[in-house]
């Protein structure tokens, strides 16, 4: 009797493990399966890929709010699928940080100030020599001429990068050599674009020389031509500063209005058609426009 009753008592132990395994068995798979499910659910929210970090969370915010702003709390949580705690440490993150601001009245959130001040430094350390170089090479290909970008230094005009044309008879000016701004191309539309005040002083300190017949050596006549290319939107220069050369050049306008480098085309007199002049400088007008485009945006806070 013993005997049985031992065995029986065995017999309920082993069942009891059994079922403390198979139980501890199904949770651990249960636990397995919900981890699966939640992570095939979590993977997209809204069409937008959920973060794993708090970083990628903190960018998905700036993204969410930068293009959808003003935008409330609850808009946020159901755009990003987010825990409301994840959210909020977030958020708090970002505001402290002042990348994101929040409107005590209308409780919304928007894209604070600091972004713009990061843009700002992007732009202000931006070269304008790698936003103009592909339309330097584009209007080299289009024209088969020298193609040079200039930026303005007092009384001249420095060039600062160029495409030089494949032809065996061309313009070649090498990176840095300084020209008169008031017988060239770039000299005389980057001229053209300064305040007047800088203007007058400039042309009051150059000291005109007659390259050729065709120079401008008068301060009047170079006022004269100034204010017709600010109106024309580009210059010329017709054999003034070397006989039997000739350019077009624009200028690459801020958003202040204000020129910060020069674009020139430019060829020998017999290579140039006049109506192949023309469609350089329609393309001119367009290049200088793009890059014109690239440019930082004047920031209003």
């Amino acid at each position: 009797m013993a005997k049985d009753t031992s065995q029986t008592a065995v017999s309920s132990i082993k069942a009891s493990d059994g079922d403390r395994v198979s139980s501890r068995t199904a949770n651990v798979a249960n636990k397995a399966a919900n981890k699966i499910a939640n992570k095939a659910t979590n993977k997209t929210a809204g069409n937008r890929p959920v973060a794993s970090s708090g970083f990628a969370r903190a960018v998905q915010l700036l993204d969410v709010i930068t293009t959808d702003g003003p935008i409330r709390f609850a808009e946020l949580e159901e755009k990003l699928s987010l825990p409301k705690a994840s959210l909020h440490r977030a958020l708090n993150d970002l505001i402290l940080e002042r990348l994101v601001n929040f409107d005590d009245r209308s409780l919304t959130y928007t894209a604070g100030f600091r972004i713009l001040e990061l843009a700002n430094r992007v732009w202000a350390r931006s070269d304008i020599r790698s936003l103009a170089r592909d339309q330097l090479s584009w209007l080299c290909e289009q024209s088969g001429e020298t193609v040079q970008l200039a930026v303005l230094a007092d009384t001249h005009a420095v060039y600062i990068d160029s495409v030089e044309s494949t032809n065996n008879v061309r313009m070649s000016m090498s990176v840095g050599t300084k020209v008169p701004v008031y017988c060239t191309g770039t000299g005389k539309v980057l001229l053209a674009w300064c305040e007047q005040a800088e203007q007058q002083d400039i042309i009051s300190r150059i000291s005109f020389a007659e390259f050729t017949t065709s120079t401008r050596t008068k301060p009047e006549s170079l006022r004269h031509d100034l204010k017709i290319i600010r109106q024309q939107g580009y210059a010329e220069d017709n054999e003034e500063h070397f006989t039997g050369i000739r350019c077009v050049a624009a200028p690459i306008v801020d958003n202040a209005g204000q020129a910060i480098a020069a674009i020139s085309i430019t060829a020998p007199t017999f290579r140039v058609e006049e109506s192949a002049f023309i469609q350089w400088r329609e393309l001119l007008l367009q290049s200088v426009q793009e890059i014109s485009s690239r440019l930082a945006p004047v920031t209003r806070l």
